[in-house]
């Protein structure tokens, strides 16, 4: 796991030291090793954290033959299978890292080698002799990639903080940063101008000369659904089998591996899983004392220490509640979004300090298989629309008389009408227009999402649900926080259901089968009930980890205060900082005008730092060149 960078120099005289700042910047993801590499108009940077083969074999930028060069954020697990294809066919290596498998798999097969990965990604290969650049994400869009384009430069990176490091201006665009931040990852954009977000399943063909950009679906969800067996006992089976193969294919690994564990279901079944595979494997890179957080409204705490007690382990207490808005500014600039799910971050800052470079967690389970409220209140109106068409069958075949007698023989709900489901409500850029910004409407639905709503037609209205959330907004950006929070830490994070046979068959079953018996993700307590104790199973409430409470009148006006009395935001020409200064002085913490400031304060926050990020930077470089030039 690592950091990737790159600058394509349209018109400038390609600048090193610029790619040694955003690596400088994204240190975090890789603070093990760090390379650069420079071909003509193009320089890709690099910062790695090593986790395969730890020599220096697995240094990066990598090329084993002089024509491909990658630079690589990720982890194929199923890499050995395919390095044996690979040898089979007369390639030789020379490391036992997955990166040069990519490269070899790349030079045989094409964009065709991206079908056989089974893990998550972000990557660039340079092909010197076609002279162009491919950038490739992984299906689902587990590690990030973003990317810039103006007039002089392309550039890319891993996260916001390394094309922020650049000498490139990169402003705040007002008529998007009203938006909400899953309406920004739907669209596959940021807050910024021209600074948007390389779209999960999608590879990036740049010319290095004309700069053109080929923009391709190398993966689609809607192409790779699986035929689902009637049967429920095989449903079980193969569910049970995909998922405990998805664990253990995530334990390849040269380093320690730790789990964090919630007292979810999800987090729960995943726990569990390991402490079996370890009994069977006897895998001792695994420890299996799980990190627990808590906080004063965790209502799952009891729960993951009754499972850790169950196991026979015991669990590493994280103890969190955010009351103040100390180093408020750098923690949004760290996870790069503007809500403040800063608890994730202190997870991984404790497994860190105990030496854990790789987290086995348990996300993705709720994105296919329903298990937020909204997803059981959607499914309802499906269910619901489906029995009025079964009383308007009745009532043509039987009469109306016949359906009261049927209502009130099998007490069904009487009066019952269907809804006029449109799917295309659901993906519309909600807009919340905020008084305190002068904004314009813009167009941001993707091409891609316009694409997939033609097909989704002919889909059952709870796959529709699914397949959007987990492929435009909600998973990117819930995956996206995780992602920062944990890699801020140098940890990775390895999700088993977001292992694409497991995520693809679960998105593909029947909507009763994911709400049966008054619980939701009922297929899944079923399939893996037994292995854990029933006060897990019968849950029925879902917590996610805390943002910070807002509620808490002190953090917010402290917060607000803190803010607009900066000299810059006075002066900013995004927002009307008199009308929020002279509005905040006279209104009601709870009034609503409140969280539209607050909104705005957020933004304003993570952007400054950002802004702080990079001047720290800069001066770290002039420092090092002043030093430099006394030397020569």
């Amino acid at each position: 796991m690592c950091g990737i960078n790159g600058i394509i120099y349209k018109k400038n005289k390609p600048n090193i030291l610029e790619v040694h700042r955003m690596n400088k910047a994204i240190k975090h993801r890789g603070p093990d090793d760090e390379g650069i590499y420079k071909y003509k108009n193009i320089i890709l940077g690099h910062v790695r954290l090593s986790i395969l083969d730890l020599s220096k074999k697995g240094k990066q930028p990598m090329s084993n033959d002089g024509r491909f060069w990658i630079t690589y954020n990720g982890e194929i697990y199923n890499f050995k299978e395919i390095k044996k294809q690979l040898s089979n066919l007369g390639y030789k290596f020379y490391s036992e890292t997955d990166t040069e498998v990519i490269l070899c798999a790349f030079k045989e097969w094409g964009i065709n080698s991206f079908h056989m990965f089974n893990g998550m990604w972000s990557f660039a290969i340079l092909d010197t002799i076609n002279n162009c650049l491919i950038i490739s994400r992984d299906r689902y869009g587990v590690k990030p990639c973003y990317y810039y384009s103006d007039n002089e430069k392309y550039i890319f990176s891993s996260e916001i903080k390394g094309i922020f490091a650049t000498e490139s201006e990169i402003k705040i665009d007002k008529n998007k940063i009203i938006l909400l931040s899953k309406d920004l990852e739907k669209s596959f954009t940021t807050i910024y101008q021209n600074l948007d977000i390389v779209p999960p399943g999608c590879l990036f063909e740049i010319d290095l000369n004309s700069y053109e950009v080929n923009k391709v679906r190398w993966w689609k969800g809607l192409d790779n659904f699986p035929n689902i067996s009637i049967n429920i006992k095989s449903i079980k089976e193969k569910l049970n089998e995909l998922l405990i193969d998805a664990t253990q294919k995530r334990l390849v690994s040269d380093v320690k591996i730790a789990t964090s564990l919630s007292g979810g279901v999800d987090s729960s079944i995943i726990f569990s899983i390991l402490n079996n595979i370890k009994k069977e494997k006897n895998n001792e890179k695994i420890n299996l004392n799980p990190f627990v957080i808590k906080h004063s409204n965790n209502k799952t705490f009891d729960v993951a220490m009754e499972l850790s007690n169950f196991f026979n382990r015991k669990p590493i207490i994280v103890e969190y509640d955010e009351d103040s808005i100390d180093n408020f500014s750098n923690k949004l600039s760290a996870i790069e979004i503007t809500e403040p799910y800063f608890s994730q971050l202190e997870v991984y800052k404790a497994q860190n300090e105990r030496g854990f470079k790789v987290s086995i967690d348990g996300h993705g389970a709720d994105e296919c298989l329903g298990g937020y409220d909204k997803d059981i209140e959607n499914f309802g109106m499906y269910f619901q629309n489906s029995l009025a068409d079964l009383y308007r069958a009745i009532i043509n075949l039987k009469g109306a008389e016949h359906l009261k007698e049927t209502i009130k023989r099998l007490n069904l709900i009487p009066n019952l009408h269907g809804f006029d489901i449109d799917i295309k409500r659901f993906v519309k850029i909600k807009e919340y227009r905020n008084e305190y910004v002068n904004s314009e409407k813009i167009d941001l639905i993707n091409p891609f999402l316009e694409e997939d709503i033609t097909e989704l037609i002919n889909y059952d209205f709870p796959h529709q649900i699914l397949y959007l959330n987990s492929t435009y907004g909600h998973m990117q950006w819930l995956l996206n926080k995780w992602d920062k929070a944990s890699m801020a830490s140098s940890v990775e994070i390895r999700s088993p259901f977001l292992d694409w046979r497991f995520f693809q068959y679960a998105l593909a079953l029947p909507a009763e089968l994911k709400t049966k018996n008054g619980q939701n993700k009922s297929i899944l307590r079923d399939t893996f009930g037994k292995m854990l104790p029933k006060s897990v199973m019968e849950k029925k409430f879902k917590q996610g980890l805390p943002i910070v409470d807002f509620r808490k009148d002190k953090i917010a006006l402290n917060l607000i205060n803190e803010a607009i009395n900066q000299d810059d935001f006075k002066t900013s020409n995004i927002w009307n900082s008199q009308k929020i200064i002279a509005d905040f002085n006279n209104i009601n913490i709870r009034s609503k005008k409140i969280n539209k400031i607050l909104n705005l304060i957020r933004t304003y926050l993570m952007n400054k730092g950002f802004e702080k990020r990079k001047e720290k930077i800069i001066n770290t470089y002039k420092k090092c060149e002043e030093s430099f030039n006394k030397l020569n």
